[in-house]
């Protein structure tokens, strides 16, 4: 709440204090999404709750034909750089895998795991168990944060090339490149790049623009948690079209503005992230934003399992605590119980998720 936030301010001056300068400012007259001029104020005075670098208070706009919403005014393209200090994938995770020899237990998770893994995306991971197979289809939800390290591509054929567009330190390019893929990824914070090249990764700093005289260039490009970044997402997203090959895949991921979790925690809600989220997706904008681009075929890909780390963020968030804060570490008891229950209403959902093909 903006009183706990205004609290953490008395301890140390929040960058939020000092305006983001006026002359690095740009107005955002029509949504972003589809054109639209009528809108509502969603949410005013919203600030860098997440990393708290960013200074300035920002206006959240709903579009009224969409229902999208989007900053106005935001950061310009030649500014916003100064939104991302601190990031998370400037940092290279743990080793999914040590190498000393686990327990019998971790060794019997992680055969059914790779098991699972195996099968659905091509990869040849050892040790692995069939069963993980039949498992997948009991437990839904380990099922879905597999998926999602794999963000429910095909299995490759032979040769085929994917662009990893936001790619952060890698950790998606290593599981696609383990399951056949000839990866390449593209991101424009040189720290994340770095991180990635350690990796030994082909990775370079920038983005769609670096493939500007190219067409039909890849089979598949993926875009997790991109598109919301993102000054002009129409064009952004006719690029990726025009690499992709006739019938290519694209993946989306991205904060749903409509969620339960958004209407719940208001402007504490992860998702929000001021000012580097200058635009948050609804379904329907989404889904129009990608008809009108050239896809078809848009299959929605649920992530419920997600529910349990936003709102766990989002509650510290509250506190005045940063979301990756170590505490609080559990959430009140009646709210896990609520969670346990599966979301009922795909418009419901944390993430808006979009496996879809260009059409040919």
């Amino acid at each position: 709440m903006l009183e706990t936030i205004e609290h953490k301010a008395l301890e140390s001056t929040p960058a939020w204090h000092a305006p983001w300068p006026v002359d690095e400012l740009e107005c955002v007259p029509a949504c972003p999404v589809c054109s639209g001029t009528a809108r509502e104020l969603l949410r005013e005075n919203l600030v860098d709750n997440v990393f708290f670098v960013a200074p300035g208070r920002w206006n959240l706009y709903r579009c009224m034909h969409c229902h999208s919403a989007y900053l106005d005014p935001q950061p310009n393209a030649a500014s916003i750089g100064k939104a991302y200090g601190v990031y998370y994938t400037h940092a290279i995770d743990e080793p999914r895998m040590t190498a000393t020899k686990p327990g019998a237990v971790r060794y019997l998770k992680r055969a059914l795991t790779n098991g699972y893994v195996n099968s659905r995306y091509g990869t040849r991971r050892q040790p692995a168990s069939e069963l993980g197979v039949w498992l997948a289809k009991l437990l839904p939800q380990r099922r879905q944060k597999r998926d999602a390290e794999f963000r429910y591509l095909p299995k490759p054929h032979p040769g085929q090339r994917l662009l990893d567009i936001g790619c952060g330190n890698g950790d998606f390019l290593l599981n696609a490149r383990d399951a056949g893929w000839d990866v390449m990824g593209v991101d424009p914070d040189p720290k994340a790049v770095a991180a990635a090249k350690q990796r030994g990764l082909e990775v370079s700093v920038g983005s769609v623009e670096l493939f500007a005289g190219e067409s039909d260039s890849f089979d598949a490009v993926t875009l997790s948690h991109v598109l919301e970044h993102l000054h002009e997402p129409v064009q952004f997203i006719q690029a990726v079209h025009r690499l992709l090959k006739p019938g290519g895949v694209i993946f989306v991921d991205t904060p749903n503005i409509e969620s339960r979790g958004a209407r719940r925690w208001g402007r504490n809600w992860r998702g929000l992230e001021t000012p580097r989220h200058l635009v948050l997706f609804s379904r329907a904008g989404l889904v129009g934003l990608l008809k009108a681009g050239g896809f078809d075929n848009i299959e929605t890909k649920r992530r419920t399992a997600v529910r349990k780390s936003m709102y766990l963020g989002s509650l510290r968030m509250q506190l005045g605590k940063s979301p990756y804060d170590p505490a609080p570490s559990r959430l009140p008891l009646l709210m896990r119980v609520r969670l346990l229950w599966p979301a009922a209403r795909v418009q419901d959902d944390e993430f808006l998720t979009f496996v879809a093909r260009k059409r040919s």
